[in-house]
């Protein structure tokens, strides 16, 4: 029978294969990558582990109609993405540079390279969803974040010289003696994801120059950068911050 997707893919007819081995068996494995990320409640840019060769996860990750929430730079190692289904252009910059270094266009079948330390953001090719197979380095302290359930969600948004404050449209983050305004959808997705990694997730740059960073990967730290800024926060309190931060964006609309 075929199986809901989303209304972006509602001209696909995905009929998954079958299987009669033990479902419980971790020797055997079967799931149909189309069905799992264009399902109507997939949530987008959040990679789901299917399976795991050696050091490589394979994941599925469903792009966004409209846009990566940041530049998102791999820490661990070069990424593949095989476009199953969709179109996506793919940009690169040097790392917390403006400096623009140009642009894949995939379609449906491509194989592209996002290689380790260069910053990268995916842009919808179509105003519509795409579904997409990624192989990568696997963070080993992936495999332990049901911690990140048990911490609260900051009432204030505030750490330090940190301050964050949340608008419908436009969010202010004060640093220092800098402040900028960053997209506020964009915040609070991109926290979101960030949030479910634990902030183990490599160095990612939302607009204007707010700064999440798991570098160096060698601490316990997270790292919020703006401008000449650096502030490194315990993990624990980072995601405390970033909780409360989507959390708050989620109350206003944004």
């Amino acid at each position: 029978m075929p199986v809901p997707m989303h209304e972006d893919f509602a001209d696909l007819l995905i009929e998954p294969g079958t299987s009669d081995l033990p479902v419980d068996d971790p020797r055997f494995a079967l799931v149909n990558v189309m069905a799992f990320g264009g399902a109507p409640d997939r949530p987008s840019h959040l990679p789901e582990r299917l399976g795991q060769v050696g050091g490589i996860s394979i994941s599925e990750s469903t792009g966004a109609d409209d846009a990566l929430p940041f530049w998102h730079t791999n820490m661990l190692g070069d990424v593949y993405l095989l476009l199953l289904h969709g179109e996506v252009r793919v940009e690169f910059k040097e790392l917390e540079e403006d400096s623009y270094l140009g642009a894949y266009v995939g379609r449906t079948g491509d194989l592209m390279k996002f290689p380790k330390d260069l910053p990268h953001r995916t842009f919808s090719g179509d105003g519509r969803r795409r579904v997409s197979l990624q192989l990568a380095p696997t963070d080993p302290r992936w495999e332990s974040l049901a911690w990140v359930q048990d911490v609260a969600p900051f009432d204030r948004l505030v750490f330090e010289e940190l301050t964050i404050e949340p608008g419908l449209r436009s969010t202010v983050v004060r640093l220092g003696d800098r402040h900028i305004e960053t997209d506020s959808s964009f915040l609070r997705r991109g926290a979101s994801v960030i949030v479910a990694y634990g902030t183990y997730f490599g160095h990612n740059e939302f607009e204007n120059g707010f700064i999440v960073s798991d570098a160096p990967m060698d601490d316990d730290f997270v790292h919020f950068k703006l401008g000449v800024h650096d502030l490194p926060c315990p993990r624990e309190q980072a995601v405390g911050l970033l909780r409360g931060v989507v959390r708050a964006l989620e109350q206003v609309g944004a």
